[in-house]
């Protein structure tokens, strides 16, 4: 049992979000640049005006009124809700996210699917908030953070935020930076690559006592072409706080000295090590950093819609405060304790930590929810718990029978007779392997069932719904969705010779749209992540090849295509020539993007992009954007267009 008196309580709060906003201000001017960066561990040095808060406050901030609504037992519909509403974030996982939101894909199947940036940093930056509101209760900051950041990542992604969350969490009690990291890697599978990562870097850092050295080891083994990868992210983290020793100051520093993510970095340390200190021991000049003084209101851009936009100090902590008195009395009950009084302390504790030890979490379960996978959804329907297995993809193409798995699991205290049918879009054929069984008092139960497209038949659309229904004891039926998403319609041609000469797919009417797709030379593909990669079935010799596609818009508007090619490219849209670039880059859609204004008009756009492949990885991704930067979900290609004539 955690006791913590209230007030401990608040002004370790105070510490974690200081040690925030003195990170990000720290880290914000430095972030995203690889190299090393050479400045003092000093107050004065490091001062750097923060002029408004970074995008992660947003959601701390949209986090916290979905806890003073919706209560310690939110869930993830409740965070969508709050996202859809309140955020306006189009940019990276964050746009992909909210574009799975739309096509009706649940966590975390939302975060993975068809985003190449599931595992970028996005949410370990905002993690530290379920840390403050599970103080000295891991188990509950790791499921709070699992819920939150499987929204818009996978992965390591995903990983990197429970370790960081419970951290937080675990600063209210332990005061030695090498047990929180050890904590953290408790709730994370060992052979994960974020836990490696770190493990790697707490061995060398003790073999070595160089910062420089052991990050020049961790990114030569972990290394990534995004600067946002939270591999990478978790390591340098992890090797600041190990160098610095409870000192904030020297541990803000290490984090942007290391370059790369620092605004999540250095805010991930200053909030680890603040709520280690508490805020009364802050060193005053501090304050000064982050301007708290000369600017009491830290305000955010654009990213929070229909909620104040500006927050305090003061008003973070107190509204932190308040939703974790609300986790501790609900969610950690029997294990985490506030009182009015500082409770007594063994002789040689400060009396600023909390009294006791971490309550020793079963993360066997936990643990066994990660290693489940990313495309297994779960839903509760009254005494029935209902998981969806995708079998590694939420989609379905033509006349490629899709097979899912269904376990339902009885949570009424007696056995029930259970009917169970899927319905499916017009056209579609379900073959489901059970309709009618008895389950015993917390027994569990699975079938197989397989959903397909015939292309005579079925017209695929962006989203094509099917539904389960479960009816027990011949009662009123309760229903699931099984979200299937459309693959898209591609056809590729090569490989040709020099990217500089024609070759007939440069046909005016192929380009234009006028020529229906799919004659000689033409391979048709059925492309379940476009956005990832279109190339992922394709194979072949080296040469230049050409990828067309028809895409339905349901009104005239401009649009943005982002275009990720590791090699040359050449766009054209309804016959006009877009762009072109040709350079050798990496085989990451992450990092080999280009943005190209385009004109789409009512009705069916043909577009044609013309590539070159010098390598034997290849990589082209397209995502249609609004001029906003937010994803058009609405423009689709999944289905051809209607035959001419």
């Amino acid at each position: 049992m955690v006791t913590l008196a209230e007030a401990q309580y608040r002004d370790k709060v105070l510490g974690g979000w200081l040690g925030k906003l003195i990170g990000c201000a720290v880290g914000s001017s430095l972030d995203g640049r690889k190299q090393v960066h050479e400045l003092e561990a000093d107050p004065q040095a490091l001062k750097l005006p923060l002029p408004r808060l970074s995008e992660e406050f947003a959601f701390h901030l949209a986090w916290l009124r979905t806890l003073e609504r919706a209560g310690p037992r939110l869930t993830p519909a409740d965070l969508i809700a709050t996202w859809l509403q309140h955020l306006l974030l189009g940019e990276h996982e964050y746009g992909h996210a909210v574009a799975n939101f739309r096509r009706e894909l649940a966590p975390p199947v939302s975060g993975v699917f068809d985003n190449p940036f599931r595992e970028a940093t996005g949410a370990v930056a905002r993690a530290e908030l379920w840390g403050l509101v599970a103080p000295g209760d891991p188990e509950v900051a790791a499921h709070y953070a699992h819920q939150d950041a499987t929204l818009d990542h996978g992965g390591s992604g995903v990983e990197a935020a429970i370790w960081a969350a419970v951290m937080v969490s675990a600063a209210f009690v332990e005061t030695d930076p090498a047990r929180l990291v050890e904590v953290g890697l408790r709730f994370l599978p060992p052979e994960a690559r974020s836990a490696r990562a770190v493990r790697d870097v707490a061995r060398w850092h003790g073999e070595l006592a160089n910062w420089r050295r052991t990050r020049e080891m961790l990114l030569r083994a972990y290394g990534s072409e995004d600067v946002r990868d939270s591999v990478v992210a978790a390591g340098l983290i992890a090797l600041s706080l190990l160098d610095a020793r409870g000192d904030l100051a020297r541990g803000i520093a290490t984090a942007a000295r290391c370059g790369w993510s620092t605004s999540c970095t250095c805010g991930a340390v200053g909030a680890i090590t603040g709520v280690m200190l508490g805020g009364s021991a802050v060193a005053p000049e501090w304050q000064d950093v982050i301007g708290v003084a000369a600017a009491p209101e830290f305000h955010l851009g654009s990213e929070l819609v229909g909620l104040p936009s500006a927050t305090t100090l003061a008003s973070l902590v107190t509204r932190t405060y308040e939703a974790g008195r609300l986790v501790a009395h609900s969610q950690s009950r029997g294990r985490v304790e506030l009182v009015a009084e500082p409770p007594d302390q063994p002789e040689g504790k400060s009396s600023q930590s909390a009294s006791g030890d971490l309550v020793a979490a079963e993360v066997s379960g936990f643990l066994r929810d990660l290693a489940t996978g990313p495309y297994v959804t779960y839903h509760k329907r009254v005494n029935l718990g209902v998981h969806i297995d995708y079998d590694a993809r939420p989609t379905v193409g033509y006349d490629v029978p899709r097979r899912l798995t269904v376990t339902l699991a009885n949570l009424a205290g007696r056995s029930v007779d259970l009917s169970t049918r899927i319905a499916a879009p017009p056209g579609f054929v379900v073959t489901f392997n059970s309709d009618q069984t008895t389950l015993p008092e917390g027994g569990t139960v699975s079938f197989s069932a397989t959903i397909s497209a015939p292309r005579e038949h079925a017209r695929i659309s962006a989203v094509s719904p099917c539904t389960l229904f479960v009816s027990a004891e011949g009662g009123e039926e309760e229903a699931a969705p099984i979200t299937l998403i459309g693959e898209a319609l591609w056809h590729a041609a090569g490989p040709y010779g020099d990217f500089d000469q024609s070759y007939p797919p440069e046909h005016p009417g192929i380009l234009s749209g006028e020529t229906a797709l799919g004659g000689e030379g033409w391979q048709p593909l059925s492309v379940v992540e476009p956005a990832v990669n279109l190339l992922a079935g394709l194979e072949g010799e080296r040469g230049v090849y050409y990828l067309a596609t028809d895409l339905l818009a349901p009104r005239a508007r401009q649009a943005r295509l982002r275009v990720a090619c590791n090699d040359g490219t050449r766009v054209w849209c309804n016959g006009q020539q877009l762009w072109q670039q040709h350079e050798h880059r990496p085989a990451d859609a992450r990092v080999s993007a280009d943005e190209v204004p385009a004109e789409l008009r009512e009705g069916w756009n043909r577009l044609v992009i013309k590539m070159a492949q010098c390598s034997p990885r290849r990589l082209l991704s397209v995502v249609v954007k609004d001029p906003d930067g937010q994803i058009l979900v609405e423009v689709v290609n999944t289905a051809p267009p209607p035959e001419k004539g």
